[in-house]
This record gives structure tokens, C-alpha cells and sequence, in this order.
């Protein structure tokens, strides 16, 4: 990929030169339509996205049926962490809410890419956190409202 275009996302903001030419080359782009699904909860963790353009929802399903939107994901936002972090599978879905336009990587390109700069991986596993800590926070606030309204609806 174009390093110059990688380096305005925030996620690789104030990486050198020399990081950032290490990850451009494992990055592509992802056009996807409205209402697709790029991939679905249980699914294998394969790909990262950093959306460019467009909006993307975080749909956890519960073992026991419906539905939870975890997060509006908007320019910029990164999603797939699963597959950066080596997990086997995605935790939720992400479906198109418009049309997208995102750069994706490799799970497995971006952890051999991390573990050749122990600097460029302490930088981006911090940055991870950081959106993984709001994720949840913010799961936790709809699982609270939920068992709210249901509580209410029992009374």
C-alpha cells in the first residue's frame, strides 16, 4: 500500500518512516456494499480493517437469540482486532451499514510485521487496548440497559 496514505489514519500516526514502510506492504483495499457482511461472528479471524470511508456495525449474537450492536465503526475506526491479536475467531459480526471503503491486512502478515520492531508493537498493542477498553465499556453499558428495560417490562 501507499505508505503516505497509511500515515494519516490515527492508528499509525507519529510511526517513522521506516514503520511505516514496514507495514504499507502488507495492506490492500476492501470495496464493500451496503448491507454486506465482511465477516460473521465464529468466523476465522483472517483480516484487520481500518475503515477509510463509509460505516460499519459491531453485531455481537447472543447464545440465547437476538442481537447487540456493540459499536458504530466510522472513518478511521479499526475493526478485526481478533485477527491482530491472533485469536481464532471474530467475537461479533461487521456488517455494512453504507457503502465501504477500508484498507485490510493479514492477521498473521501484521503479527510478523509486529514482531520484527518491538517499538512499532508496543505502540500499536497500546492503541489497541485503547479501542478494545472502549468496545467493552460500551458492550457493558447495552448489557446493563438491556437487563434494565428487561426488569422494567417484568414489573
Amino acid at each position: 500500500m501507499f505508505a503516505e496514505e497509511l500515515s494519516h489514519f490515527p492508528l499509525f500516526k507519529d510511526l517513522t518512516h521506516e514503520q511505516i514502510n514496514k507495514l504499507a506492504p502488507i495492506f490492500w483495499r476492501v470495496t464493500l456494499a451496503v448491507g454486506e457482511t465482511i465477516f460473521s461472528q465464529g468466523d476465522e479471524a483472517r483480516s484487520l480493517y481500518v475503515l477509510e470511508s463509509g460505516e460499519v456495525v459491531l453485531r455481537f449474537f447472543p447464545e440465547d437469540g437476538g442481537s447487540l450492536d456493540i459499536e458504530k465503526i466510522a472513518k478511521d475506526g479499526v475493526f478485526g482486532w481478533s485477527a491482530a491479536l491472533g485469536r481464532p475467531h471474530y467475537t461479533s459480526s461487521a456488517i455494512c451499514l453504507s457503502a465501504v471503503k477500508a484498507i485490510a491486512t493479514n492477521g498473521m502478515d501484521f503479527r510478523r510485521v509486529m514482531r520484527s520492531d518491538k517499538e512499532l508493537s508496543a505502540v500499536l498493542i497500546e492503541r489497541m487496548a485503547q479501542v478494545v477498553a472502549h468496545r467493552l465499556q460500551s458492550f457493558r453499558t447495552q448489557i446493563h440497559a438491556l437487563l434494565e428495560k428487561e426488569e422494567n417490562e417484568y414489573r
